[in-house]
């Protein structure tokens, strides 16, 4: 048996190990599998794709900055297990009504979505959302099964870039399940930061009476499932996001 012989047989077995244990991973359902990754090693991972998000990220003055942080301390961390993963939030110059999340905890909020918005608890409401889908692994969950696709196989073999990368992030979409868990956690998140809840509700429900539905409401629990959420959720003691004067500053982020 020759050199090349031997090799072609030891790469066989190992594709057929890896498919024995995709099936044993896929037959116990993946999400376990996913929240078992330490974090390290998602962050890793998305130091290695890399991100062209940045390019498009909006610097705001010295007060616009300081509300972004203020509004991303209000929601996280507020326990213990917020210390499992970190977070990059950064407001991005893209006028589609969107934030979406990547991989190691960048959530990305559109400005189209800021010039939307009609109140910092709207936004404050979107970004809990977002919070809660990197908190429960979404992300990774969407990268791996998209890993197991034939699109998937073609981005890491043929050459992929980061853009392509970054629009998987910006288009994926979640499953009805995962968005009822962000949603939820979402809601918990705002009842912990004593932030209203009312503006969450109206965000969303505003934005189904657009002409065209926008990509941030994509697989979300219809209205009356989520105004019952947000009933087991009471606010209690809200305390405002900002003042009238720091929305109006925090709107213009990009300009």
């Amino acid at each position: 048996m020759t050199e090349t012989d031997k090799a072609s047989k030891l790469k066989g077995l190992a594709w057929v190990i890896g498919a024995v244990g995709l099936a044993v991973v896929l037959g116990s359902g993946i999400t376990p599998f996913v929240r078992a990754i330490p974090w390290s090693w998602e962050k890793g991972l998305a130091h290695s794709l890399g991100s062209t998000t940045y390019i498009d990220a909006c610097r705001g003055n010295e007060k616009q900055e300081a509300l972004l942080k203020q509004l991303v301390t209000r929601l996280y961390p507020l326990d213990r297990d917020d210390r499992r993963f970190s977070l990059d939030v950064q407001v991005v110059n893209n006028p589609e009504i969107n934030a979406f999340a990547e991989l190691g905890g960048k959530i990305s909020i559109n400005r189209g979505l800021l010039e939307k918005a009609q109140s910092p608890e709207e936004v404050a409401g979107v970004l809990a959302h977002e919070i809660t889908h990197v908190g429960h692994r979404h992300i990774l969950e969407g990268f791996v099964v998209h890993l197991m696709t034939i699109g998937g196989i073609q981005m890491v073999f043929g050459g992929s870039s980061q853009v392509k990368w970054t629009n998987f992030f910006l288009k994926m979409g979640f499953t009805r399940s995962q968005e009822t868990e962000a949603d939820e956690g979402g809601l918990a998140r705002l009842q912990k930061a004593h932030i209203n809840n009312q503006g969450f509700k109206d965000f969303f429900e505003r934005m189904k009476d657009l002409s065209v539905v926008p990509a941030v409401l994509s697989d979300h629990p219809a209205d009356e499932e989520r105004s019952r959420m947000a009933a087991r959720f009471p606010t209690q003691d809200p305390k405002p996001v900002m003042t009238d004067e720091e929305w109006k500053s925090f709107k213009s982020f990009c300009q």
